[in-house]
């Protein structure tokens, strides 16, 4: 049964669908705070459980996950023609995995880096909360 936003008119997906999608894509944005200001980057992704495993290079994202604010990470599906969409968003704690059995475990994950660099830098967001949203069709 879809569960509809009453002041925004929009489907609210629970967890089980926020996951699906998850899993279904491979490229978000993370958010992070660095130098007292919130910055966004792209990252390609896999989920791992219940939580999002990026790999990176030193640098503004591997800095803003290791100051301990929270980070926020955001994917979205859009339909320009028929004007429906939706949009998963987590927040929680990033954190650089470093413990040798971890990293081990991460490194067997079907995720390889798309940009150039070496990207040996694996981080881990661990959500504290996962919402989703899709915008439906009037006749929908």
């Amino acid at each position: 049964m879809r569960m509809i936003d009453d002041r925004t008119g929009l489907e609210v997906l629970n967890r089980e669908e926020c996951l699906r999608l998850l899993r279904e894509h491979a490229i978000g944005r993370v958010a992070v705070v660095a130098g007292g200001r919130p910055l966004i980057f792209p990252v390609n992704y896999t989920v791992d459980g219940a939580t999002i495993v990026f790999r990176t290079d030193p640098g503004t994202k591997l800095e803003g996950v290791s100051t301990g604010f929270n980070v926020a990470f955001e994917i979205d599906g859009i339909d320009a023609l028929y004007h429906t969409g939706w949009s998963v968003l987590l927040s929680g704690r990033g954190r650089e995995i470093v413990d040798p059995n971890e990293l081990k475990a991460v490194a067997e994950l079907p995720l390889r880096p798309w940009a150039a660099g070496a990207k040996a830098h694996w981080v881990r967001i661990r959500p504290e909360t996962i919402s989703g949203r899709r915008i439906i069709t009037l006749d929908g």
